[in-house]
């Protein structure tokens, strides 16, 4: 089932909802109007590659923690 965004025409609230299909509205959350319009929704996707920090490779001990200065990789 979809999943799309809608604005009410009557009493202006953004809402998401699941519907059966594309050509179905779903009624207002707030005021049950089905004067509603189906907003263009924006995707946002992100992936990253895991890698290991110089301090995880020169084992102090310290990785992740933002040991910047004291790192004995990076001085």
């Amino acid at each position: 089932m979809p999943i799309f965004e809608y604005q009410c025409k009557k009493c202006g609230t953004r809402y998401e909802a699941l519907v059966p299909t594309a050509d179905a509205k779903a009624a207002c959350e707030s005021c049950g109007s089905r004067q509603v319009e189906k907003q263009l929704s924006t995707f946002s996707a992100t992936t990253a590659a895991p890698t290991a920090s110089p301090c995880a490779e020169m084992g102090c001990g310290k990785a992740g923690t933002g040991c910047a200065g004291s790192c004995p990789v990076g001085g």
